[in-house]
């Protein structure tokens, strides 16, 4: 069962799932301004230092804040569209622990919480996943 589809709807969250044309841009756009391939295994392992914060899964919510934001699980097969991180932290309080990323719409950021517990981001998010202190 996919637990984020599930998580949506018994959370009531508003969200929408890109159509297939609009999720392979996506994936195509990570790729030419961040130079991450999400479709790959483990994008996370390819060269970002991330932080070990086993609630870095509730941090990324806020770093996405009032905005609305892109959220997939590994191999981006299917893609979440949510209004504001206060929606996205709804339907991940619902879910069990997953490796998830979260991006704008634009590519400027990506961020991911793997199942070891490491915040890494990409883009605009870099910096902020930097100043996040080790737990």
């Amino acid at each position: 069962m996919n637990y984020v589809s599930a998580a949506i709807r018994d959370t009531g969250v508003q969200a929408e799932v890109l159509n297939e044309e609009n999720r392979k841009a996506l994936v195509v756009r990570l790729h030419e301004r961040l130079g991450v391939d999400v479709m790959s295994r483990a994008p996370w392992e390819r060269g970002r230092e991330g932080k070990q914060r086993p609630d870095g899964w509730k941090l990324i919510p806020d770093y996405v804040g009032a905005n609305e934001c892109l959220m997939f699980l590994e191999g981006a097969d299917e893609v979440w569209k949510f209004r504001s991180g206060r929606d996205l932290l709804r339907v991940l309080n619902d879910c069990p622990a997953v490796e998830f990323y979260v991006c704008s719409g634009d590519a400027s950021y990506l961020l991911c919480h793997n199942h070891h517990d490491f915040v890494v981001g990409w883009g605009a998010a870099s910096e902020w996943v930097q100043r996040l202190y080790n737990t």
